[in-house]
This record gives structure tokens, C-alpha cells and sequence, in this order.
């Protein structure tokens, strides 16, 4: 079997880490995010909701030409976008399962960005709308410079991980697997993004949680922790200041967040503490398994450019 027919290897067992790996590896993932979720929400009217929607739509899509390598490769960098035809659409119902949104709620989203003209439905379900235009590169640019300065972070603030392409050379491909980097992506994020909204109320709350978390974190110690505003919160994510205090008291409600003075932290209750614990866990096996699936399709993140058209020969097997 050559590689263009094999499926991705069975992944390995992210490692065990230690609590402080744990939570540099969680206020990793929250920077990034923060950075994919708002970009999509500036591209989705700024609601956050329609922003996740809309991803997942997009990975149901075509998130599939990654179970076979040769199609990977094919359609990897911005300009070998994947044709109409290749498309899968997802339904309604099975968009609200794996978001955990009640059915009609999806629904009313739905529509919602097909009036916008972003969604198409037919007869077999929901398409998004297939996007080549310069805004869309630069976004596609951007996450493709935020997924290495993330695998960066990471080696950095966790390397004990033993993060894959951890000892690659910097990469200077002049034509970077954007849209397969970007596909992955979207799987972690849609995963992790499910997480962090059942832990804390919803995606709005999810989206402020995170702010928060990355915010007071970062550099907080056992016995001190940063404290933040929430005018400060709602100018870093760009969300009114009555939505943003809204949510930090439904997370205060639940344990998730602290008060701190005038301000409020990331500290979580002590009844909430294993569920916090048990949510960096995920967020670290959902990690190693995303660089280990790029590593897996040859991406090389961080790799001398002259390796990277051998990589593709080799996925993508004799024309």
C-alpha cells in the first residue's frame, strides 16, 4: 500500500503531564483560540454562535479529504481549493448534535446565515458557501502564523510534551498548506470550543471564559493571581460591556471564576476544580493529536521548504 492510499496511523497517547504543563498547555490553547474565534466572528456578523456554525459546517464539508492522503495534498494550499463537487453537506440535526445546540436553535442560526448568503441548503443538507477572496487568504495566512507561533508556545512553555516537529527547522515554503492546516484546525477548535461551552453555559460564555483564563492565567502563581476588568475583557474581545458582565457572573455562578476586588480571575471554586483539571487533560490530548495528525500528512509546520515538495510526492504517489 503506498502512502496516498493509507489512512492516518492510529494516533499516539498524549503523555502524561505535570499541573503546571497542564495549565501552560490550557492558556496556549486559549490564546489561539481567542484568535480563530474572533476572527470568525468578525467574519459572521460578530456572534459567536453563527461563527462556530458556520466552521462546522465548513469541516463537515470537507473536512473528510484528510482520511486519504493523496486528496490532502491536492487540496492543500489556498490556491487548490477543493472543487463544488466535493463537497458533503451535513444536516440540521446533525449540526445541533455535535454542538450540543438544541435543534431549533441550530435551525433559526441556519437560516439565518443562508439569508446572508454564507450557506446553501439542498435537498442532502446544509453547504457553506466555498470562499476565494483576499480577506478569506489573509485569514487562512493568519491561522496558518498562529499555529506555528502556538506549536512555538507550546515547546516553550511544555516541553515536556515532546510536541511533534518539535525539532524541525524553520519553514519558508513560499506556498504553505493553508487550507489543510486550516481543516484540521477547525477540528480541534470545533472539539475544544464543545468543551469549553458545556463546562461553562454556552458559547458566549465559552468565548468570555477563555478571555478569561488567558488573561489571569498566564501570569498567575498559587498565591497570586492577575485580576481584570470587565471593560478591559469586553475591549480585548470586542463584545459589549453588558454581554461581557453578563457571562462573568453566569461563570462566577458556576465556580468557574473568582471575584477579585473591583475585578475577577480565572481561580475556579473548589467544587469545580476537578472539572477545570479534567477540561486541561482534554485540552492537551486534543492538542498532541493535532500536531501528531499534521506531522502524520506531512506537514511540516516548522520544516525547511525544499522538504516540503517531497512530501507531497510522497503522499500523493505517481500521476
Amino acid at each position: 500500500m503506498s502512502l496516498a492510499e493509507a489512512p492516518l496511523a492510529p494516533l499516539k497517547q498524549a503523555p502524561r503531564a505535570s499541573p503546571d504543563a497542564l495549565r501552560a498547555t490550557l492558556y496556549a490553547s486559549c490564546r489561539y483560540l481567542l484568535r480563530a474565534i474572533l476572527a470568525g466572528v468578525d467574519g459572521a456578523g460578530g456572534d459567536v454562535v453563527d461563527a462556530v456554525i458556520l466552521t462546522t459546517i465548513m469541516d463537515a464539508n470537507i473536512g473528510y479529504l484528510d482520511d486519504n492522503p493523496a486528496l490532502t495534498w491536492r487540496h492543500a494550499t489556498y490556491a487548490a481549493g477543493p472543487p463544488e463537487g466535493y463537497r458533503r453537506p451535513i444536516t440540521v440535526s446533525a449540526l445541533a448534535e455535535r454542538l450540543g445546540l438544541a435543534y431549533e436553535t441550530t435551525r433559526r442560526r441556519v437560516d439565518g446565515l443562508i439569508a446572508q448568503g454564507r450557506c446553501v441548503r439542498t435537498e442532502h443538507g446544509i453547504h457553506a458557501r466555498l470562499l476565494d477572496e483576499p480577506r478569506h487568504h489573509a485569514g487562512s495566512q493568519a491561522n496558518y502564523a498562529a499555529v506555528r507561533t502556538l506549536l512555538r508556545d507550546l515547546q516553550t512553555r511544555a516541553p515536556e510534551i515532546g510536541w511533534p516537529m518539535a525539532e524541525a527547522a524553520e519553514a519558508k515554503t513560499e506556498d504553505p498548506p493553508l487550507r489543510l492546516v486550516n481543516r484540521r484546525c477547525a477540528v480541534f477548535a470545533i472539539d475544544t470550543l464543545r468543551r469549553f461551552a458545556d463546562l461553562s453555559g454556552g458559547y458566549g460564555e465559552a468565548l468570555v471564559y477563555m478571555g478569561v483564563v488567558e488573561a489571569t492565567g498566564r501570569g498567575a502563581t498559587d498565591d497570586v493571581w492577575p485580576s481584570l476588568r470587565t471593560s478591559s475583557l469586553a475591549r480585548s474581545l470586542n463584545q459589549p460591556i453588558p454581554s461581557i458582565r453578563r457571562r462573568v457572573q453566569t461563570l462566577m455562578a458556576r465556580g468557574l471564576v473568582t471575584a477579585q476586588g473591583s475585578g475577577f480571575d480565572a481561580r475556579p471554586a473548589a467544587a469545580m476544580e476537578p472539572e477545570v483539571s479534567r477540561l486541561a487533560v482534554a485540552n492537551l490530548k486534543r492538542l498532541y493529536e493535532l500536531f501528531r495528525q499534521l506531522e502524520a500528512l506531512g506537514v511540516a509546520l516548522e520544516t525547511d521548504a525544499r522538504q516540503a515538495p517531497a512530501a507531497r510526492q510522497a503522499f500523493e504517489g505517481p500521476r
